[in-house]
C-alpha cells in the first residue's frame, strides 16, 4: 500500500502550479462512521489551560504549496491558533511581489527622449537605437533580469509564459486593489480613469479594438508621459507567437487579444494600441532614493553614519545600512521600500507636480491604497506585528527552488529572515539531498523519497524554525531541464517536499500516537462541503482520517490536525492522494497519526445570467458541464442539492485560483461581499474541531517523535 500512495501523491502533486481542473474523488455525504463520522463531541469550546508549566499546543498545523503557502499568513492571524506553519515554494511577501513587479517585470523601456526620436520604430523589436534599455537588473540574489517585454519563461509545474505573469499580477490585484495605478473610481481593481460600468459591460474582445484613452487628469506619468500630451490606453497583450518566437517575448506582430485590465500604457504614436517599445504607466508609489536613512548610498558614506562629499566607488557599505534578509533585515538601503528618512519627492504618485494626484504636496510618503493592504494581510507585516508570544508557539518550516521564475526564494527569505530576527532558532539549508549543506546531505536522488520518513525532523535535528532552498547550484543543464531547482522541482524533489512537511508537523506534535492499526476504510479520503459565512455559499475540502480512527476500542482517542493547502490551478481533490499515501504510513506507526485536511482555494463561480455564486463546483460527465453545491444551502451537507450548469454560464470570479486571501474585488472589478477566501480556511477549521475528534489544546514540555 505504501508504494501504491507514493505512486498516487507523484502525479498528483507534481504540478503544483497551473494544473487541469480535475477532480479524482466524488464528493461524500455519508454520516456514518465508516465514510468519516461526523462527531456529536466537540473540544470547540474546551477551556484554553494554563501555559506556565510549558508549551501550549493547540495540535493543529498547516502548510501549502504555491499560492497556497499563504498558510503562514494565515496561521499568524488566526485566532484558533496554529502550533506549526510552512510555506513550500510560495510568495507571502505581497510587498516584494508588488515592487518587483514595479522594477522588473513591467519595466524595461527606453527613457522617453529616445523613444520620441524613435517613433517609427516602436513596434521593431530590432531597431538598433532602442536596444539595451532591458533587461531590468537584479536586486537581490536569485532574482531573474528580466522586462515586461521579455519575462521569465518556464514550464515546471506551470507554463510560465505571459498569459501566466497577467494572471498572478490581476490575482494580486484582486487581493489588493490595484498596485500599479490609484484607482479613480468605485472599483479597488481597475487603474486611474477606467470606468467600472463600461468596463463591465465590455466584453473583453472589444475592450483591445480602438480603446479610448483616459481622460488626461489620469494620463501624467513623470518617466513617459510628463505633459499629458500622449493618450493612455488599456491594451492587450497574450501567448500568441511566431513560429519561432521566443517563449516569453512579446511578439508584435500576432493579434494579442488578451486584455490587460489593470495596467495602462503609453500610446506615444496614437494609433490606439501597445507596439513593442511603448511603455507602461507605472504610478503606484512616489519617487524616492533608497539610500536608507542616512540619506546618501555607499560610495558617500563617510562610515560614521552620515555622508561624505567626495565619492568612494569601492566603498562596500560603511554605514552598515544595506538590506540582507538574514544578516540586515531592517536594512533600508536597497530593500526596495521607501524607508523614513529616505529621500522622495513629494509631487504623487504620477509623480508630475501641479496634477492634484494622490499625495501630492501632503508633507508625507504616498503608495496606492493596495501596499496599506499588503501590508495588513502579507505575511511580513504578520510576522513584524506578531506578539512574541504568539511566535514564541510555532514552528515555521520554508522552502523554495532557487531557479523558481517568479523569485519565491527572495519572498520566501524575507519572511524567514523577518521570524529569525523577531524569535532566532532559524536554520538554513542549500539542497534537500546530495549536498554537503543539505537538509539531508548523506541522501540521493535515488534514496530520498524513501528515506526521507526515517529522517529526524526534531528542533533539535533541523533546527526550532527551518529553511530549505532546494536544487543544486552546479546542476547539470539535463538536471536543470528536469526540473532541478524550479518551482515544482524534479520528481523526487516534489514528492520529499510534500512528505518533508508532512512528516515534519506530524512527528513534532507531542504525544505521538505510533500504534499499529489496520486499514478499515476510514483512512480513504472523502471529500465534504460546508456553509461558508465568509464566501456566503457551500464550499469544499478534503478530509483523510487516519487508520483506527473507526476502532469502537480507540472510540475515545483523540487526533491532531494536518492541514494542506494546494496550488494554483488546483483543488482539494487533487490532494486526496497524499490522504491515501499519509494513512498508509500511519498503518504500522512509521508516521504518528493525524487527520489530514486538504481545503479547497479554487475561485468561486458566478453566474452571468443571476449573479449567483457557486463556491462548491466540479465537472460533471459532460465536459460542458459543471456539477455544484446549492449555494444557499445552509443545513447540513446531505440536505443540500447539486445541479448541473453550462460551464460557459459561471465563469470563475478570479483567475484559477484565490490566493487563499479575502480579495477586495472579483475579476470583473466589483467590490462584492463574500470574497472571503482566507476566512472560509478559519471556518473551516472550526468545523474540523465540531465534527471530527481533535485534540483539544493541551501544554507540553517538549515536542512529539524524536
Amino acid at each position: 500500500m505504501r508504494s501504491l500512495g507514493i505512486a498516487f501523491i507523484t502525479m498528483a502533486l507534481i504540478a503544483c502550479g497551473e494544473s487541469p481542473e480535475t477532480e479524482g474523488v466524488a464528493p461524500s455525504t455519508d454520516t456514518s462512521d465508516a465514510s468519516g463520522a461526523l462527531d456529536a463531541t466537540s473540544d470547540g469550546d474546551s477551556v484554553e489551560p494554563d501555559s506556565s508549566e510549558g508549551r501550549l499546543w493547540s495540535h493543529r498545523a498547516i502548510g501549502g504549496v504555491s499560492m497556497g503557502a499563504a498558510s503562514v499568513n494565515i496561521a499568524l492571524a488566526s485566532d484558533e491558533h496554529f502550533d506549526m506553519a510552512a510555506g513550500l515554494g510560495g510568495y507571502m511577501d505581497l510587498q516584494y511581489m508588488m515592487t518587483t513587479a514595479h522594477r522588473l517585470q513591467l519595466a524595461g523601456f527606453c527613457p522617453l527622449e529616445l523613444l520620441e526620436a524613435h517613433m517609427d520604430e516602436l513596434n521593431d523589436p530590432d531597431a538598433p537605437a532602442l536596444q539595451g534599455c532591458g533587461p531590468m537588473p537584479a536586486v537581490e540574489e536569485l532574482e531573474f533580469a528580466q522586462d515586461f517585454n521579455h519575462l521569465k519563461y518556464d514550464d515546471n509545474g506551470a507554463s510560465f509564459d505571459r498569459g501566466f505573469y497577467m494572471d498572478v499580477f490581476k490575482a494580486l490585484t484582486m487581493a489588493t486593489g490595484n498596485f500599479i495605478s490609484e484607482p479613480s473610481g468605485d472599483s479597488p481593481y481597475l487603474p486611474a480613469g477606467i470606468d467600472l460600468e463600461w468596463f463591465s459591460s465590455t466584453p473583453g474582445s472589444k475592450r483591445c479594438e480602438n480603446p479610448e484613452p483616459v481622460a488626461q487628469e489620469h494620463s501624467y506619468n513623470l518617466e513617459y508621459n510628463p505633459e499629458g500630451a500622449y493618450p493612455v490606453i488599456l491594451f492587450c497583450d497574450g501567448d500568441k507567437r511566431s513560429e519561432g518566437w521566443p517563449e516569453g517575448v512579446f511578439d508584435p506582430t500576432q493579434s494579442n487579444g488578451q486584455p490587460s485590465d489593470i495596467i495602462l500604457a503609453v500610446d506615444l504614436n496614437g494609433n490606439g494600441k501597445r507596439d513593442f517599445h511603448e511603455p507602461l504607466v507605472i504610478n503606484g508609489v512616489e519617487r524616492f532614493e533608497d539610500v536608507g536613512a542616512d540619506g546618501c548610498p555607499d560610495a558617500y558614506e563617510d562610515g560614521q553614519g552620515g555622508c561624505q562629499e567626495e565619492p568612494d566607488p569601492s566603498a562596500e557599505d560603511p554605514n552598515g545600512d544595506n538590506f540582507h534578509w538574514l544578516d540586515r533585515p531592517h536594512g533600508a538601503e536597497l530593500n526596495s521600500w521607501w524607508d523614513e528618512g529616505e529621500p522622495y519627492s513629494d509631487a504623487g504618485l504620477d509623480g508630475v507636480e501641479n496634477t492634484g494626484d494622490r499625495g501630492e504636496g501632503n508633507g508625507t510618503y504616498d503608495r496606492a491604497s493596495s501596499f496599506d493592504v499588503a501590508e495588513q494581510t502579507g505575511a511580513l507585516g504578520r510576522v513584524r506585528r506578531a506578539s512574541d508570544e504568539r511566535l514564541s508557539r510555532m514552528d515555521f518550516y520554508f522552502d523554495s527552488g532557487i531557479r523558481d521564475p517568479l523569485h519565491a526564494p527572495v519572498a520566501t527569505r524575507h519572511i524567514a529572515g523577518a521570524i529569525h530576527d523577531r524569535v532566532g532558532g532559524l536554520k538554513v539549508y542549500q539542497g534537500i539531498y546530495g549536498q554537503d549543506t543539505a537538509l539531508f546531505p548523506q541522501e540521493t536522488e535515488m534514496s530520498i523519497t524513501t528515506q526521507i520518513l526515517f529522517q529526524d525532523f526534531s528542533p533539535e535535528a533541523i533546527g526550532r524554525h527551518t529553511y530549505v532552498e532546494y536544487g543544486n547550484a552546479n546542476a547539470t543543464e539535463a538536471e536543470i531541464a528536469k526540473g532541478d531547482g524550479k518551482h515544482v522541482g524534479t520528481t523526487e524533489q516534489v514528492l520529499a517536499r510534500i512528505l518533508a512537511y508532512i512528516i515534519w508537523a506530524a512527528q513534532r506534535f507531542p504525544e505521538p500516537d505510533l500504534d499499529s492499526a489496520p486499514w478499515d476504510g476510514s483512512a480513504l479520503s472523502a471529500i465534504h462541503h460546508f456553509y461558508s459565512e465568509g464566501l456566503q455559499s457551500r464550499r469544499r475540502f478534503t478530509i483523510a482520517l487516519p487508520p483506527g480512527y473507526n476502532d469502537p476500542e480507540k472510540a475515545e482517542r483523540r487526533y491532531p490536525v494536518i492541514y494542506l493547502l494546494h496550488g494554483k490551478g488546483q483543488t482539494a481533490a487533487d490532494f486526496a492522494a497524499a490522504g491515501i499515501l499519509t494513512s498508509s504510513l500511519m498503518e504500522d506507526g512509521a508516521l504518528p497519526k493525524a487527520i489530514m485536511v486538504f481545503p479547497d482555494g479554487r475561485c468561486c463561480r458566478q453566474h452571468k445570467e443571476t449573479g449567483q455564486r457557486y463556491c462548491a463546483c466540479w465537472d460533471a460527465d459532460d465536459d460542458q458541464m459543471k456539477r455544484c453545491i446549492d449555494p444557499t444551502c445552509e443545513g447540513p451537507e446531505e440536505t443540500c442539492e447539486e445541479v448541473e450548469i453550462d460551464k460557459d454560464l459561471i465563469p470563475e470570479e478570479c483567475s484559477g485560483g484565490s490566493l487563499f486571501f479575502n480579495l477586495v474585488s472579483n475579476r470583473w472589478g466589483e467590490p462584492r461581499e463574500g470574497l472571503n477566501y482566507e476566512t472560509s480556511i478559519h471556518e473551516l477549521v472550526d468545523l474540523v474541531d465540531q465534527r471530527w475528534r481533535t485534540r483539544a489544546p493541551s501544554v507540553h514540555a517538549s515536542s512529539g517523535a524524536q
